[in-house]
C-alpha cells in the first residue's frame, strides 16, 4: 500500500509485485501508478538505510547510501516492516509511506506488478509538495479565484480532477515493468 503522506483525503495505490524485483523497479512500479513522469531525483528509506540509484564512477563512494539496483525486496522484508518510505523529488518533494501488508506465497511466477486498486488523482508533479498541492486546490476552489487556468497549465488536462483516478489505465500502464 503506497500513499502520499499528509494527502487529505489519502492519494494511494494499492500494487502486488514480485519479492525477486528491486527496488529500481518498485520506484519504476510506482510512478507509472501515480502517473508521474519520474523527472525528479527519488529515494528509498528502508529501515534507517538510504537506497537510490548510483552512478558509476572509479572514485571511492562516501555516501553511506546504497545502490536500490543491487537490492531485492525480499532480502528487505524485515526492514520494510520496520520503516518502509519512497521520496520523489527529494529537498522539497514527494513523501511516500509504503504498507507492506502481506507477504503471498508464489502460486506462480508473478512476472510484471499488479495494481490492484487506488484513489485520488495523482497530483501535478510540478507542484512542490502535498502542502503546496492542497493550497492549490483551495485557492483554485475559491469564488473570488482569477487564476483558474493554474491547474490546466500544471497538469495539461483541462478537466483536471484530483477525485478522480483512472485504475484501467494505470493498470495498463505498470503492467509494462520488468
Amino acid at each position: 500500500h503506497i500513499s502520499i503522506t499528509f494527502s487529505d483525503p489519502l492519494i494511494w495505490r494499492r500494487v502486488q509485485v514480485p519479492g525477486t524485483f528491486t527496488l529500481a523497479q518498485l520506484h519504476d512500479t510506482i510512478q507509472l501508478s501515480m502517473g508521474w513522469s519520474d523527472s525528479h531525483v527519488h529515494q528509498f528509506l528502508v529501515g534507517k538505510i538510504s537506497y537510490e540509484p548510483t552512478i558509476r564512477t572509479n572514485l571511492p563512494r562516501e555516501s553511506k547510501r546504497f545502490d536500490e539496483h543491487k537490492y531485492k525486496l525480499f532480502t528487505l522484508e524485515d526492514g520494510m516492516r520496520f520503516m518502509f518510505t519512497y521520496l520523489y523529488d527529494a529537498g522539497e518533494g514527494w513523501e511516500h509511506e509504503i504498507h507492506l501488508e502481506e507477504i503471498v506465497p508464489p502460486t506462480r511466477q508473478l512476472l510484471h506488478p499488479i495494481l490492484l486498486a487506488g484513489e485520488m488523482a495523482c497530483p501535478p508533479e510540478m507542484v512542490g509538495d502535498i502542502h503546496e498541492y492542497h493550497q492549490l486546490l483551495a485557492t483554485l476552489e475559491s469564488p473570488d479565484n482569477k487564476n483558474q487556468n493554474s491547474l490546466y497549465e500544471l497538469t495539461g488536462h483541462p478537466d483536471f480532477d484530483p477525485n478522480y483516478f483512472d485504475l484501467e489505465a494505470a493498470k495498463k500502464r505498470v503492467s509494462k515493468v520488468r
